[in-house]
């Protein structure tokens, strides 16, 4: 198995298992290191420390990636909570002002001929009620998809926080992997191969604190009940004018939604 694994390197170069049980090899063969596999056994030899460096800035890098990854998340369920709230509102106070019998009056006379064969104009009142309509349609629209990205919006983020979980561990495994085959080669080259085994200890990897945060609390924090409540509010308030009004609009059914 191939590793990306060298920063000090050129980008695309590549460490295998092979080449890491090579890299042992020689340094079993190498008489300058000859003895000090045995007698310090928290020596890490050039390569070992290559691998680790590649780890520490792995792992600094997925963060790094999770953080801008959950943050978008983060933000379009603020924007979608204010935006929802708003529209809600907006839409329960143009839902008041439409009349109806207007409404149907200026779309059942605009759209016919009079007897000389011209349509007649709409009025002025059965104008602003077809743009009042207009209106509707937008907000419920734009209603639904918040509604969407908001009741989406914790799963998402959980996904995306449980996505990075597995890079960091496949990271940490990869390095593992590495200074496994290193130490495999060494023990096949050196003459005092159990000797070694005995006494040395490679580094062993670690990921950091951050990885262990819950993710639950995390959530708490990153997108506020307040924020995730919204949804189950705004729902409520929309079913309500709902059933008040003769002309749902883009509703066609009056089921309950519960965004928690």
């Amino acid at each position: 198995m191939a590793y990306d694994i060298d920063p000090g390197g050129p980008a695309e170069e590549v460490i295998t298992c092979e080449s890491a049980r090579e890299a042992g090899a020689a340094d079993g063969r190498n008489q300058a290191l000859y003895q000090v596999f045995i007698t310090d056994p928290t020596f890490q030899p050039p390569f070992v420390a290559r691998i680790s460096a590649y780890f520490n800035s792995r792992q600094g890098r997925l963060l790094i990636e999770r953080a801008e990854a959950l943050g978008l998340i983060e933000r379009d369920a603020q924007t979608s909570s204010v935006s929802l709230t708003k529209r809600v509102n907006e839409l329960q106070a143009i839902s008041g002002a439409v009349n109806p019998d207007i409404l149907a009056l200026g779309k059942a006379g605009g759209a016919s001929a009079e007897s000389w064969g011209e349509v007649r104009p709409l009025t002025v009142e059965e104008a602003d009620q077809e743009r009042m309509e207009k209106r509707l349609r937008q907000y419920n629209a734009e209603i639904e998809t918040r509604v969407t990205s908001l009741s989406t919006a914790s799963n998402n983020w959980l996904q995306c926080w449980t996505s990075f979980q597995e890079k960091a561990r496949m990271t940490l495994d990869e390095a593992n992997a590495l200074v496994a085959c290193y130490k495999d080669g060494l023990l096949n080259s050196h003459q005092h191969a159990e000797e070694i085994a005995r006494r040395w200890r490679p580094q062993e990897f670690a990921l950091r604190d951050t990885w262990f945060q819950d993710p639950t609390a995390q959530l708490q924090i990153a997108i506020p009940r307040g924020v995730r409540d919204s949804v189950s509010q705004a729902w409520e308030q929309w079913l309500d004018l709902w059933r008040r009004d003769h002309h749902p609009h883009s509703l066609e059914s009056g089921d309950s939604y519960d965004g928690r």
